[in-house]
Formats: structure tokens, sequence, C-alpha cells
């Protein structure tokens, strides 16, 4: 407010030196982000379906320019519905997507070319008009996707350009071709996605600490909804888990110590005559403690080779029909500092439990070996 008046300093901006800040602060955390950018275009033999006062220079239609359409929350609510031909992704260059309603007004099928060019609604003395009269820019595109509006309920009041029908996607780097956006400046909505929910809050924190976004103009939004509504049931299965690596644990090594006592004890003879002939009972310990340590790197080794090819199958049974998301973490991906502990644990459990099943043996004397063998 200015003297009770409301005023503007222009449209709040972020660069892409802002956003790149933002994707350090997320770290490996980050699955992706997602750009938006609007403005209108008028297209060559293109004729949009008629709003409120539709008229020749108000035929024109709305373009939102991202990285990746599939990204967009019209998709991730599922209020449209890409039905014909693939979504833009980042690579894309010069490619649109357009609604079936569009598609079928102009007889446009996936893979036909139009030529587009810059324009601005406006009003002049209550008609909407172009305020762009002398076209500079043109761009051609090609139509990569037919998306299919569901339950359009569209005001009937909105102008041509504001349809819904008559809304294109494309590629970043159009609406900089049409002169109307600035390389690497934003004005719409940017949308970082984590990999995994919990960090949600920390992620957010860390992100307003950024100085280079004016936080007086800016907003952070963050959406966990869908988390929210699963995140008992992730808890739940999480202490299953956890629960059942302990009990595992503890049984596996039990039974460990239960085999190698047996195997120990059944190699009797050979400890008694190793004794006798004056091997070192560390030497012996050592040979004991040698082959089960083999043992134990090719069964981790092999656990390990099955594993891998199978994680995202895992992953998917165990996640994918509680989460229902495109874009969550992989809570079964391997990590190889967590297999290193896991196997340095494992052979400190099997080296103590060989040097107990040992004990048993080697504190007797070789012709008390010798005697209980016979």
């Amino acid at each position: 407010m200015d003297n009770g008046q409301v005023s503007s300093k222009g449209t709040p901006t972020i660069d892409e030196q802002s956003i790149q800040r933002v994707i350090s602060a997320v770290g490996k955390e980050l699955k992706c982000y997602n750009t938006e950018h609007s403005g209108y275009v008028k297209g060559e033999n293109l004729t949009f379906l008629a709003g409120a006062g539709h008229n020749e220079e108000s035929n024109m239609g709305t373009v939102k320019a991202v990285r990746d359409s599939s990204l967009c929350q019209n998709f991730l609510d599922e209020e449209y519905e890409l039905i014909v031909g693939e979504h833009i992704r980042p690579e894309d260059k010069d490619k649109i997507l357009i609604s079936e309603a569009l598609a079928k007004q102009n007889h446009l099928s996936v893979g036909d070319r139009i030529t587009l060019t810059h324009a601005k609604l406006g009003s002049d003395k209550g008609v909407y008009t172009d305020l762009i009269k002398e076209k500079s820019a043109y761009e051609t595109v090609e139509i990569k996707g037919i998306y299919q509006i569901k339950n359009n309920s569209d005001n009937a009041l909105n102008p041509t350009a504001k349809k819904v029908e008559n809304l294109l996607f494309s590629d970043s780097q159009l609406l900089i071709n049409l002169k109307e956006q600035t390389q690497g400046i934003y004005e719409g909505e940017i949308s970082f996605f984590i990999a995994d929910p919990l960090h949600l809050d920390k992620m957010v924190t860390e992100i307003k600490d950024i100085a280079s976004i004016d936080w007086k103009n800016h907003i952070v939004n963050t959406n966990d909804f869908k988390y929210s509504k699963i995140a008992e049931q992730l808890q739940s299965m999480q202490k299953v888990v956890i629960t059942l690596t302990i009990i595992t644990s503890i049984l596996g090594l039990v039974v460990l110590m239960l085999i190698l006592t047996l195997r120990i004890r059944g190699r009797i003879q050979e400890a008694g005559i190793l004794l006798a002939i004056g091997k070192p009972k560390q030497q012996i310990i050592g040979q004991f403690l040698l082959e089960a340590m083999i043992l134990l790197s090719l069964g981790f080794l092999l656990s390990t080779i099955i594993f891998l090819p199978l994680v995202d199958t895992f992953n998917s049974f165990l996640f994918d029909s509680i989460t229902k998301a495109t874009v969550h973490k992989n809570y079964l991906q391997p990590d190889f500092l967590h297999f290193a502990i896991l196997f340095v644990l494992e052979s400190l459990g099997t080296f103590v439990t060989v040097l107990v099943c040992s004990g048993a043996i080697l504190s007797l004397k070789p012709k008390e070996i010798l005697t209980k063998m016979s």
C-alpha cells in the first residue's frame, strides 16, 4: 500500500542463479524441478476456441513454458490427462502440448507443425485486443502431445486467451524465442521435488536462508498432502522392518554360533593333531577364522548380486501401492557405505563367534583332546 493506494513495483521474479542455490541447498535429496512461465501466442491458420468478446484481435491462447509438463500441477492432480504423444522434457526444443478440443477444432494431430507469434492480451474501450500490433518474432513448433481436460468448469465470461482449452504447454525456450521472456528470469511458479518428505521442513528452512531471493515478494508453499495420508502406514512398516531386522540379526547370530560350535567340535581330532605337532593355538584359530571369513565373504557377495537387480521391483511392490506417486524415493536403493558397515559388523560377529567356539577346544591340552577323542 502507498498512501492508501495499491501500488506495484513490477512482477516478482527469480533468476537462474537463485534456482541453482536452491538446488545446492536441497542437495542429493532433489529428484527434479520444474519452472513455469506464462505468455500469449497467436498462430498462423490457428483458430482458438471462442471466449467472451471473441474477435480477430483476441484470437490468441495462453502458453505455459515449462521444463517438464508431467510435473505441472494440472497433470499431477490428474485434472489433465495426456491421451496422445509424450510429455515435454527438459531437453525438448520447439515442442508443445495442446488440448484435445483445440486439436479437433483445427484438425491437428501429434507431429504436425504450426507457426506461433507473440501476443499480449489487453482491452481497448471494453473490447479485447492484442497489444502487440507489430509482429517481429515467429517460431515454428511441433505438437508433441495432446491432453484431455477432465471435468471442465470453464467460466463463460473468460476471454478467448483465458479459456482452458486454449492453454498450450511448451518447452521453456519458446517464450524466450518469442521475446516474451528473458533468458534465466522466471515470473511463474517453480517447483522442487525432493526424494524423502521427512526432510521437507529442514529443506524449507535452508531455502529461506538464501539471501538472493527477496522473501517479501516470494512465498514457499509445501505440498506433502499425499505423503501425510500414508505417513502412518510407512512409519508402522518402518517399525515392523526394524523389529524384524533386529530379530533376524539375533537369530542369525545364534544360528551362526551353533553351526560354528558344532563344526569346530567336529574338528577336535584335527585341532589335537595340530597342537601335538607344535602348531600355535593362534595359528589354528586363525585358520578357523580365515575359513569362516571366506564363507562369509562369498555369502555376502552372492546375496548382493542377487539383491541388486531386484531393488526396483521390491521397492515398487512395497511402496508404490501406498504412495501412488510418480516421484518418490527408492527406499531400498543400495547404499554402499551401509553395505560396508554391515559387512564390518558381520565380520566382527563372526570373529567373536569363532573365538568363543574355539576357546572350548583350545583351552585344553593336546593329550586332553586326544583323550576326549577316544
